[in-house]
C-alpha cells in the first residue's frame, strides 16, 4: 500500500474508474497493484488480471498467488472471482488492434454481468509495446479509451500498470499522456475534473520526464475538447515543484500551438515566483479567481 499511499493519502479510499500506477521497480509496482486487487477482491469483484507468464507456469504460480501477491488471491484464482491470462494470448486474440482489445473486454464485462458480478475490474501488466511507430500509438490511445466507454456503459474499473525499467521511452512517455486524466507515480500524481487538470503531491527532478509527458497529454487533450484549447491547470494540491518541473511546464507552455493558453488556478505564491524565475511566457495566464 505504501506506494498508493505516498502519492495521494486518500487514494486508498477512491476507486477510479481507469488509472495508471507507474513503477520504478518490481516490488513497488506489486506493492501498488496488490492493494488495488485486494480491495476489489474485498469489494466483491470480478476482477481480470493480464499479465506476463514465463512459459510452462500455471496462473496459479505467478507472483499474485504467492506471498508478495494479494490476500485471497489464490483463493479468487480457484473460485473464479479472478481470471488470468497471459499477455502473449490477448495479442494473439485481439491482433492488438483496437477493436480487437475492446471486444475482448467488452466479452470479459459480460460473462461477469452474466454471472451476477456486482462490479468488474481489469489490471494488466506493461504490455511491451513499442508506441514510436503512430500507427500503434493511435491504435494503444483507442483501446485505451475503451476502458473509459466500458467504464461509462456499467461497474467497470479499470488499472493499468507501466513498469518503467521494462519499456523504451516513448513508451513511458506516450503511456503517461495518455493516462494523464488519472495516474499515480510514487509520490506525485494526477486527476482530472470539472475542467481542469490537478496535480498533487512532490514534483521534483526524479520525476520532471513523466511530469512533462502528462503536461503534453493534458496540452493535448485540451485541444480536443468542445471547451478548449486552453489547459486549466489547478495548482492547489501541489505541495512541492522544484526548478526542472516548473521550467518542464513552462517550456510545454512555451511549446503549445498559437492560441492555447495555460490558465493557473490555485497554488502558492512561491510557484508564481518560480515560474518568473524559470521564464514565464505569454501562454501562461492566471486565473480570475486569482492565485
Amino acid at each position: 500500500m505504501a506506494t498508493l499511499l505516498r502519492a495521494d493519502p486518500g487514494l486508498q479510499e477512491v476507486r477510479s474508474r481507469h488509472t495508471l500506477l507507474v513503477a520504478d521497480g518490481v516490488e513497488q509496482g506489486r506493492r501498488g497493484t496488490a492493494s488495488w486487487i485486494e480491495r476489489e477482491l474485498a469489494h466483491g469483484a470480478k476482477v481480470f488480471y493480464k499479465g506476463w507468464l514465463p512459459g510452462g507456469q500455471r496462473p496459479d504460480q505467478h507472483w499474485l498467488a504467492g506471498p508478495a501477491g494479494p490476500r485471497g488471491a489464490r483463493d479468487a484464482l480457484a473460485s473464479g472471482q479472478m481470471e488470468f491470462l497471459d499477455l502473449p494470448t490477448v495479442v494473439e486474440r485481439t491482433g492488438a488492434t483496437a477493436e480487437g482489445v475492446t471486444a475482448l473486454f467488452r466479452d470479459e464485462v459480460a460473462r461477469a454481468v452474466a454471472d451476477a458480478w456486482p462490479t468488474v475490474a481489469f489490471t494488466q501488466e506493461s504490455p511491451g509495446l513499442p508506441l514510436a511507430d503512430e500507427a500503434v500509438l493511435a491504435a494503444y490511445t483507442e483501446w485505451e479509451g475503451g476502458f473509459d466507454v466500458l467504464a461509462d456503459e456499467g461497474p467497470v474499473r479499470t488499472l493499468c500498470q507501466l513498469s518503467v525499467p521494462d519499456e523504451d521511452e516513448a513508451a513511458v512517455w506516450e503511456t503517461v499522456a495518455v493516462h494523464h486524466r488519472d495516474l499515480v507515480d510514487d509520490v506525485w500524481s494526477a486527476s482530472a475534473g470539472y475542467g481542469r487538470w490537478r496535480p498533487r503531491g512532490d514534483l521534483d527532478a526524479h520525476v520532471a520526464r513523466r511530469f512533462g509527458a502528462a503536461v503534453h497529454g493534458a496540452l493535448r487533450a485540451a485541444r480536443a475538447l468542445a471547451t478548449g484549447p486552453d489547459l486549466h491547470l489547478d495548482l492547489s494540491a501541489v505541495d512541492f515543484m522544484d526548478v526542472a518541473c516548473a521550467d518542464i511546464l513552462m517550456l510545454a507552455a512555451r511549446s503549445a500551438p498559437e492560441g492555447q493558453h495555460v490558465v493557473l488556478h490555485g497554488g502558492s505564491r512561491f510557484l508564481r515566483r518560480l515560474f518568473d524565475a524559470v521564464g514565464r511566457p505569454a501562454s501562461v495566464r492566471e486565473s480570475e479567481d486569482g492565485p
